[in-house]
């Protein structure tokens, strides 16, 4: 199994970025040869639109399990189109991981963010 993790650093130490679009790095956990590669987010500070290019990104990874506290639409039609399953945690990434291998994390159903958010203000755009 291989995740994509939104993450605040470069470790699995490193604490679960809240918003998916938006993290400082994708942590890419290959559970099979038990490695951690950060990869860094530089879509991050885009004004708007960037569910669709992060989205497709990590879709081609070839990921098969994405952990984040939240996430918009576009990304998570793109996940959900590529069959990739979506986990909501919080905190440290490596009791996430833990969490998700004993099934104790919630996948999502739908996308927790609207669809036009002004992130730096944190408000809906009409």
């Amino acid at each position: 199994m291989i995740m994509a993790i939104s993450s605040s650093g470069k470790g699995i130490d490193s604490n679960i970025y809240t918003k998916f679009e938006r993290c400082n790095f994708f942590l890419i956990v290959d559970m099979e040869h038990n490695t951690a590669l950060p990869i860094t987010n530089m879509a991050r500070e885009r004004p708007h639109e960037i569910g669709g290019k992060v989205g497709k990104l990590i879709a081609k990874l070839g990921i098969d399990v994405i952990i984040t506290t939240d996430i918009g639409p576009r990304a998570f039609e793109i996940f959900k189109q590529n069959e990739i399953k979506i986990y909501r945690a919080e905190g440290i990434i490596e009791d996430a991981i833990r969490q998700l291998k004993k099934g104790n994390l919630s996948e999502l159903t739908k996308a927790t963010l609207p669809r036009y958010l002004d992130w730096k203000k944190n408000k809906v755009l009409k």
